[in-house]
């Protein structure tokens, strides 16, 4: 079932009489409600990628999933009216993608694979490994006898297509597994139905974000018309329902930054043998099963990671210190506003802060941790205050977030201290220090 559609009728629902009578609607009549709803937006996703439009070529992405193998055996099916396609240029190391062909259509040169479609479009086929190991040895891709997690962004590899100017995908998702298995993605519930994977903001599209599939247990719901799913292997001691309450809780806060943040959020976990951090995707997020909501310090890795998924902002040329920094400020400040710590206890997470990472600079990167993403958090809270007294309190960090979030590219350190001196009118104080 696609659940992403219903999303749009919510508010719909909660006009009158429309509302009084969904309040006393129970068990199934609530279920086939949502069924038909689903239906007809699945419909209209069909008709859309079906369409006319010269310039618009299909693509399906397909994939099944084999644990026997450990693989998942991937088609990337392209159809189009005319050559609209010259290439796709993939990058796939030869340690995950087996198996590329066609052989006839394909050039391989090390990472670096080329697809040439026919004139009507053809199909480009691989042997995905899903199981993966970060540098530090913790698996953060895994697929056993009962579940699978990992990213779409490595399922489906990063491209760039050569096309006739003007030319856009329409593009589509197909997901299969075994007999039972659930499969969650951000786009919607995936066994057994096509999901519209189209991006207006790109021409060639790919699937992104976490994928879990097998079988799961899911808690739902839904806050100011976005839906929020937790889903994770059966008995693998994730709290489900208490994180799905601190989302519900904490998420109007993050809402009065990023009002377009994505109606639905996916949140997954692993088993605990896996990476026990978090990692971010689009429009959803890996926690895991064990780390707590709010650390010792105060600060919370989830709220942190919601931070990363709301803004998807990118560090540039050494600009990672920002981006942490900015996602450890807001995960301690999300909280604040919340009513998730007082007034004593903010304060007093940012002296911890202060106190761990005193002899840490602040320094460009393109990976930043630890200490200096405590001390870029610390950077954060005074460009906000400084902000805030310079323009008389009509701007704060918040606004500058969201003109960096507006201007839709990666962040340099220039970018950075070019947007905080248009607010403040001058050189910032609080950046004195940073690169």
């Amino acid at each position: 079932m696609n659940y992403q559609y219903v999303i749009a009728h919510r508010r719909l629902l909660a006009s009158e009489p429309i509302s009084y009578l969904y309040r006393g609607v129970r068990g199934l009549s609530r279920y086939l409600l949502v069924i038909a709803l689903v239906c007809t937006a699945s419909t209209a996703a069909h008709a859309k990628m079906a369409t006319d439009d010269p310039k618009a070529y299909g693509i399906v992405y397909g994939a099944t999933l084999d644990p026997d193998s450990g693989h998942a055996h991937v088609t990337i099916t392209l159809t189009q009216h005319r050559q609209l396609v010259r290439s796709i240029e993939f990058t796939m190391p030869s340690d995950r993608y087996l198996n590329i062909g066609p052989k006839s259509r394909v050039e391989i040169d090390g990472d670096k694979v080329t697809w040439r479609p026919l004139k009507k479009g053809s199909k480009f086929e691989f042997d995905f490994v899903v199981d993966h190991r970060r540098k530090n040895g913790d698996a953060d891709a895994r697929m056993t006898d009962t579940w699978a997690l990992l990213k779409l962004d490595h399922l489906f590899p990063p491209a760039r297509a050569r096309v006739v100017k003007g030319a856009y995908s329409n593009a589509s998702l197909k997901l299969k597994a075994p007999k039972g298995w659930l499969i969650e993605t951000q786009y919607g519930r995936a066994a057994g139905t096509e999901l519209d994977a189209s991006n207006p903001d790109r021409r060639h599209d790919r699937p992104l974000g976490w994928l879990i599939a097998g079988k799961l247990g899911t808690r739902r719901d839904f806050v100011e018309d976005r839906e929020i799913l937790v889903a994770s292997p059966l008995g693998n001691g994730l709290q489900a329902n208490e994180v799905l309450s601190f989302v519900l809780w904490t998420m109007p806060s993050l809402l009065e930054i990023f009002p377009d943040y994505p109606d639905r959020l996916l949140i997954v976990s692993g088993s605990k043998d896996m990476w026990r951090g978090g990692l971010s995707g689009v429009n959803s997020l890996y926690l895991h099963p064990e780390r707590p909501l709010i650390s010792g310090n105060r600060t919370s890795p989830m709220l942190h990671e919601m931070f990363h998924v709301a803004s998807r902002l990118h560090g540039k040329d050494g600009g990672d210190w920002i981006i942490e920094g900015l996602a450890e400020y807001y995960s301690l400040t999300i909280l604040f506003r919340s009513g998730g710590i007082s007034d004593f206890r903010y304060d007093g997470a940012f002296d911890k802060l202060a106190e761990w990472s005193e002899n840490t600079t602040c320094e460009a990167t393109d990976r930043a941790q630890g200490l200096l993403t405590a001390r870029a958090a610390l950077v954060m809270r005074s460009l906000d205050r400084e902000i805030r007294e310079k323009s008389g309190g009509d701007a704060s960090l918040d606004t500058l977030v969201q003109m960096l979030v507006k201007a839709n590219k990666s962040v340099t350190n220039a970018d950075f201290r070019a947007a905080a001196e248009q607010l403040i009118g001058g050189p910032a104080t609080a950046l004195k220090d940073c690169p």
